[in-house]
Parts: structure tokens; C-alpha cells; sequence
């Protein structure tokens, strides 16, 4: 039996023994793996933030002084506003005339004679045939002047022979067959004077962009409005209406007319234009209108299957329709409690009167405040809430990672870490 001594040296030789043995089984590469492992969960990839990071951001490094604001049943109504502007272009409505004769308008003019004329040529009026001799035939003389046309030059006047310069800019044709009679009364026998406009140039409208005839309008008597000569034109053109990438235009909803009047210019979507409306406005010589093709988009950022650019194709998108046609989210990834649309929104304080509509629709930029809805989907009401939110141009959807995927990430990343050497070992045995 060995004494007390000889037992706890024993045990203390025994306890470096293991202490060694267990030294030599702690390789150096292990090591290593366990600081990759400890670090691991603050170096994954997270696809964005999470909605606790995003709620943080809006107190702490918020530079741009960004908001969050919860969509809730206390300001859908607000959220669910169209926000499509109208009366724009009603701003620019104007009374005036499309008949009056200007430069470079091309006049036909006849005139006809009876007894001593000034102008060649006979006509008989009252009989069938011109050689009939019953006493009762009334002969008159006519002439066209100008067998071309005769071009209104720059400063709105004609020549006639025997009447001279006329001046007929601002005049209707009728007015002007009463100032060449006045001129001919005295130099002819119950002169009698039919001017027609054979090409109208001064009373039309341009239209241009993406409509599929471009060119110029002649305005006539009926006065056209506004859709009447896109309408004439062939609408919008077949390239804006099929589109030609992602970020596709497919109607009117996607077109915005640029109108210009006497040097003012305002915008305003094709689709808010309503037939017989304010906007719908009756043209003036000079008008100048385009269509300009800018589709409406939203794109869609985090934990879904892929990052994308959406056109709306549709003139009111809501939410719900949005992150359907988005795909949804990722049932592994995502945090439904942490739904984000960011927007930049425009400032909706109304002009007061229609000239600060106009220079507000041109000249001055709208102030942009950054907002981010968000919105809890585990929530069975928000689900009728997101039927309602109107999405806006350009809006940003994120779908939030959630905080626990993180572990299953690590796992997922030891995995590809150690499926080579398994794979090897499984081969070598």
C-alpha cells in the first residue's frame, strides 16, 4: 500500500499526462476555425438590413433625416390617394381664333364680272348650254387669280392686280373678300369675290414625340381639343405602347403630355386627361404639343429571390399588388414583421391660384422629404391595409432579413466549408 505522498503525486503526474495529450489533439488550423467561427455571425452576408437595424438608422447616423412612419388605419386614407395632379393644363386655357388669315397661308381667290370686265374669260350662268340664244341668258365673266394660290408674305400682305396691297393678316377669308370688292367697285361692274384658304399654315398645332404621325395640325372651324389631334395623329406610338426592356411602357398611364402655349410650358400624364374635361383643351394657332414616354417603375430590394425593376403597367398599383408581381418574399430569409417602402414624397402643399400652378408645374422643384412606410404582415388587417396603399412612382420596396436566419447562414457556410473534406475522406475510404 503506498503512502499519502506517493497517492497525490500519482494523481498530479496523471493530471499533466491528460493536460498534454489533450495539448497535442488542439491542432493550430482548429484554432483558427474557432475565431472564424466566433466571428461568423457579425461577417455573414444579410442581403440589407434588418428591420431593427432600419428602425436604429432613423435615430442614430440619419443625415438625410429620414422617417419611419407605420401603415396603419389611421392614415390609409391619406396613403390611398391617387395622387395623379390634374388641372394642369387647364391652367393654360385661353379663348381665341382659329380663322383668322396669316403669313404663309395660301389663299385662293375668284372673281367674277358681269357686263365690262377687267379679267378675262366667260362664263354663261342661267342655261345648261352656253350656245342657247332664248333672251334670257345672263352673261358674267370670271377669273382666278393666282392659278397657284397666292402666298401671304411676311408682313400679312397680298397683291391683286387693280386693287393693289391688301393687308389681311388677323382677318377672316370673308373679310377679305369684302375689302377686294371695296377695291374693285370702282373699276368694275358689280364685282363679286370668293377667297378660300387653300393651305393653312398660321392656325395649326405641332404635335410630336411618341405619337405614331408626327407632324403639323391645321386647325379648322370645329375646333379640335387636345386628344382630337392625338387621336388624329394615330394616337401613341406602337414602340411606347409595347415598350422595349423591363422598365416597359405599355399605355397612356405611362405617357406624359409636355404642353406649350405662348412660351409657357406645363406637364401633366396623358391617362389624368379626361375627354371634355378642363385639361382637354381646345387648341390655338402655335400650340405645341409632345408625348413623352416615361414608364412608371418600382424596384424591390432584399430578402426575396432577386433584386428587380417593376413597371407598374396599370394606372394604380397598390402594395399588395406590388410584392405579388415582385414574387414575395423569401419564406427562409424574410421578416414579414419588417416591410419597408421608401419614398421620397413630394411636398403636397396646393398652389393657390392657376399662374402659381404653372410656374410650380415648370420652374420650382418639389421639396422631397424621405419617408419609409412600414408595414407588419403578420398582422391580419395590414393584409387589407397593403390592398389599399397606393404605390408611387419610383418607389422602393425592401423586404427586411430576419435577425434569426443568421445561425442557419453560419451552418450553411460551415457546410461549404467542410464539403470538400468530407467528400475527400468519403473518396479515400
Amino acid at each position: 500500500m503506498r503512502p499519502a505522498y506517493a497517492n497525490a503525486a500519482w494523481q498530479h503526474w496523471s493530471d499533466i499526462m491528460y493536460v498534454k495529450r489533450r495539448t497535442r489533439t488542439v491542432r493550430p488550423e482548429l484554432i483558427l476555425l474557432a475565431a472564424t467561427v466566433l466571428g461568423g455571425c457579425t461577417s455573414l452576408p444579410r442581403n440589407g438590413p434588418t428591420g431593427t437595424q432600419i428602425a436604429r438608422s432613423a435615430t442614430k447616423q440619419n443625415a438625410i433625416g429620414f422617417k419611419i412612419v407605420d401603415i396603419a388605419p389611421e392614415n390609409i386614407d391619406t396613403l390611398s390617394m391617387t395622387g395623379s395632379p390634374t388641372n394642369i393644363l387647364a391652367a393654360l386655357a385661353l379663348a381665341g381664333q382659329v380663322d383668322q388669315i396669316g403669313p404663309g397661308d395660301v389663299l385662293s381667290v375668284e372673281i367674277y364680272e358681269v357686263g365690262v370686265t377687267l379679267f378675262g374669260g366667260r362664263a354663261h350662268i342661267g342655261t345648261s348650254d352656253p350656245s342657247a340664244d332664248n333672251g334670257a341668258d345672263l352673261s358674267a365673266s370670271s377669273a382666278t387669280v393666282g392659278g397657284g394660290g397666292i402666298v401671304v408674305d411676311r408682313d400679312g400682305n397680298i397683291t391683286l392686280p387693280y386693287v393693289g396691297t391688301i393687308s389681311v393678316a388677323g382677318l377672316t377669308t370673308t373679310q377679305v373678300q369684302d375689302r377686294i370688292v371695296a377695291a374693285l367697285r370702282s373699276k368694275s361692274q358689280s364685282p363679286q369675290v370668293v377667297v378660300s384658304l387653300r393651305r393653312n399654315v398660321s392656325n395649326a398645332v405641332v404635335i410630336m414625340g411618341d405619337v405614331a404621325n408626327p407632324g403639323r395640325v391645321p386647325l379648322t372651324l370645329a375646333r379640335e381639343t387636345l386628344l382630337d389631334v392625338i387621336a388624329e395623329r394615330g394616337g401613341i406610338s406602337r414602340t411606347t405602347q409595347t415598350g422595349s426592356s423591363t422598365a416597359t411602357g405599355t399605355g397612356a398611364q405611362d405617357v406624359v403630355v409636355r404642353f406649350t402655349r405662348h412660351g409657357r410650358t406645363v406637364e401633366q400624364p396623358l391617362d389624368s386627361v379626361v375627354a371634355g374635361s378642363a385639361d382637354d383643351l381646345m387648341l390655338l394657332a402655335g400650340d405645341r404639343v409632345e408625348l413623352i414616354r416615361q414608364p412608371r417603375t418600382f424596384t424591390v430590394f432584399g430578402a426575396l429571390d432577386r433584386i428587380s425593376q417593376i413597371p407598374f403597367e396599370s394606372r394604380k398599383l397598390t402594395l399588395a399588388e406590388a410584392l405579388a408581381r415582385a414574387g414575395g418574399p423569401n419564406d427562409g430569409r424574410a421578416d414579414p414583421r419588417s416591410v419597408f417602402v421608401f419614398r421620397l414624397a413630394a411636398d403636397t402643399i396646393a398652389p393657390t391660384d392657376s399662374a402659381e400652378l404653372v410656374a410650380s408645374s415648370v420652374s420650382k422643384p418639389p421639396v422631397l422629404t424621405p419617408i419609409a412606410y412600414r408595414i407588419d404582415m403578420m398582422q391580419a388587417q395590414n393584409y387589407f391595409l397593403a390592398q389599399r396603399f397606393v404605390m408611387r412612382d419610383k418607389d422602393l420596396i425592401y423586404i427586411g432579413n430576419a435577425a434569426a436566419n443568421q445561425p442557419l447562414k453560419l451552418v450553411q457556410a460551415l457546410g461549404q466549408l467542410f464539403s470538400p473534406v468530407i467528400a475527400v475522406q468519403n473518396a479515400t475510404r
